[in-house]
């Protein structure tokens, strides 16, 4: 007698099924409107969005769910999957929750009835598979995934860079930060096995094809909890524009792309905060540069020194990594098959990223 056939399905097809159930479930019906938005890492070019840099991020195979539709009610019954909390949200009451995912999707929600006159209710119900708080945009994508799904309902209609931007208002307004646009681009933008190359100066995206025969990218959650990485995020921020407010008034430069080297030479001499982050980020965006290159080349070994410099940098320059994962990262320099690999996203914690032979 033949075996019989193991059929496996994808991860969004499993997370769609699940997000459908529970809706009915909850509801007593199915829902009208199903969107998925994914995770993303960044290959290379970390802290470089907001500092009018570059980048090079993509979008993953684990995603955040939503499932939506009229409510016949002036309010919206929320359920959360992940966190197994349902919240009634009533007309402008952004700012009576403490849960970031209730401040996220009524920000959402009151934002969009604002901006485009909507009227009446909804019921949602929300669920993901991307690990929460590990630097994998677990929170632009649900912010992205129910902004799509409120749209398709409601007939709003925005091109991807305004939704891209509006999606950031959104999450920077509940969350009380000040990202740049990397993820929303890389999950919005993002192709099916391209690697994309953003120009933070004008917004301009470039794609390159992923063929790297013979290994794999990993990403290795180290399980810390990013929990100081709200408050050391913005003082980042702060520290780079205090960095480029002294420069301007030295040398008269407009814009972070116009720092050069002999300039944070003299900028050492007495901010040597500022000084370290900005060399970081003109490091980080040669490095940007290098990694074009050595892609399109399929060199794994200088992929994996840019990906090693890189973190490196994070580390002692922009200060954003952890003992935990540079363990990992110095461990790793044993294993054979191993080429390279960084911390990712805004650092404290989370993730790493990794490049390895695939045996």
């Amino acid at each position: 007698m033949p075996s019989p056939k193991i059929i496996q399905f994808p991860l969004s097809e499993l997370l769609v099924n699940e997000v459908t159930e529970e809706f009915n479930l909850q509801y007593g019906n199915k829902p009208e409107i199903v969107t998925l938005a994914p995770g993303r890492i960044n290959i290379i070019g970390e802290h470089t969005d907001y500092n009018e840099g570059l980048a090079m991020p993509v979008a993953i195979d684990l995603w955040i769910c939503t499932a939506i539709s009229k409510y016949s009610k002036d309010y919206f019954s929320v359920f959360s999957i992940n966190y197994r909390q349902s919240v009634k949200l009533l007309p402008n009451t952004t700012n009576v929750f403490s849960e970031p995912w209730i401040k996220l999707v009524s920000s959402v929600i009151n934002i969009l009835k604002s901006e485009y006159g909507i009227l009446g209710g909804g019921k949602i119900v929300i669920g993901g598979n991307i690990p929460i708080g590990c630097g994998l945009s677990s929170s632009t994508a649900f912010v992205i995934s129910v902004t799509i799904a409120f749209c398709n309902l409601f007939k709003i209609r925005l091109r991807k860079r305004e939704l891209a931007i509006i999606c950031k208002k959104i999450e920077n307004l509940a969350l009380g930060l000040a990202h740049g646009l990397l993820d929303q681009y890389a999950i919005i933008l993002s192709k099916k096995d391209q690697f994309m190359i953003i120009d933070f100066q004008d917004d301009s995206i470039k794609y390159l094809p992923l063929s790297l025969n013979g290994c794999l990218w990993i990403v290795i959650n180290s399980r810390i909890n990013r929990e100081l990485s709200k408050s050391a995020y913005i003082n980042r921020v702060k520290e780079c524009r205090k960095g480029l407010e002294i420069l301007n008034s030295w040398f008269n430069i407009n814009s972070f792309r116009d720092i050069d080297n002999n300039m944070l030479l003299e900028l050492e001499k007495g901010y040597n905060i500022p000084y370290k982050r900005l060399l970081h980020l003109l490091g980080e965006n040669i490095r940007v540069k290098k990694m074009k290159v050595q892609l399109e080349k399929g060199n794994k070994k200088q992929i994996g020194k840019i990906l090693q410099e890189s973190h490196e940098s994070l580390k002692t320059l922009y200060e954003v990594s952890c003992m935990e994962i540079d363990y990992i990262v110095k461990i790793s320099e044993s294993f054979d098959g191993w080429y390279g690999g960084r911390i990712i996203g805004g650092g404290f914690g989370g993730c790493s990223l990794h490049l390895i032979a695939e045996n």
